[in-house]
């Protein structure tokens, strides 16, 4: 009686109604699906460039703090030659491009979905971005500036024209050469600040655990700068006062194992 009455031409507007809802529920079902798909996808892309920036930004921390000091040393054995009124050689630097990484950064700045990269860490990597292309600009000028250089013969009298003219312009080059060093000391200063900054905000996101183990791959790669295991635990300490002392020793230990004992190693017959 009940399927008599259902199947009446008086109840087909329920069945439209029946038809209706199962298209909803149906597209409603797809749009979940889509909808989760999409965030998987976001969420291997976020983590795929926040753990590539995080490789970047400690490599701009480490880099750029010792440019700005071995800089800021520099010009200053250069500002003796300039007290004194005179210049030193200056015609074998130079700078093959390019310099750095930051392939990432600068994919992440070009990104529109703010999912992976928010506000926060956009407006950071933005000034980041800035004092990179600031460097590379200034190594560009030391570059062309080393290049005009220009040896003066031993045979030529200090007091002809022709060696005036050559010492001026080598003198006033030199004064530009000063100059853009010590730019260069006061930009990668600037990135290394900027490199601090957001690093945070990678690890944040990246959570500690993840952080921890870039961190400690860092490290084993380049236990090779130190000369002895207390170096090592000073200069990590420098740029990672999260590990432990013990911690680094045993990275140390661990990075000069002999080849034929490395627990990566295997033994053959």
């Amino acid at each position: 009686m009940f399927l008599r009455k259902l199947f009446s031409t008086k109840n087909k507007f329920i069945w439209v109604l029946i038809d209706l809802l199962i298209v909803i529920i149906g597209v409603y079902c797809a749009f979940l699906i889509q909808n989760y798909a999409e965030n998987e996808k976001n969420l291997k892309e976020r983590d795929r460039v926040i753990t590539a920036m995080k490789y970047e930004l400690e490599a701009f921390r480490f880099q750029m703090t010792e440019i700005s000091r071995g800089m800021a040393g520099y010009a200053k054995q250069l500002s003796a030659f300039q007290q004194q009124g005179t210049y030193g050689n200056f015609s074998d630097y130079r700078f093959i491009e390019p310099q750095y990484d930051y392939q990432t950064i600068q994919y992440a700045l070009s990104l529109q979905n703010s999912e992976i990269i928010d506000f926060e860490l956009y407006d950071v990597l933005q000034s980041l971005f800035v004092e990179i292309k600031k460097i590379e600009h200034v190594e560009r000028l030391l570059t062309e500036t080393s290049r005009r250089y220009r040896s003066i013969p031993g045979n030529i009298s200090n007091e002809t024209t022709e060696y005036k003219l050559v010492w001026t312009d080598n003198f006033d080059n030199f004064n530009r050469f000063v100059t853009l060093i010590g730019d260069r000391s006061s930009i990668s200063g600037r990135i290394a600040e900027a490199s601090v900054e957001a690093l945070p905000l990678i690890n944040a996101r990246l959570g500690y655990e993840k952080s921890h183990a870039i961190e400690r791959e860092l490290l084993l790669e380049n236990m090779d700068i130190a000369r002895n295991e207390q170096e090592a635990v000073f200069l990590a300490k420098q740029f990672f006062p999260n590990f432990t002392e013990e911690e680094i020793r045993q990275l140390y230990r661990e990075a000069n194992l002999p080849v034929e004992n490395s627990p990566d190693s295997t033994k053959t017959k």
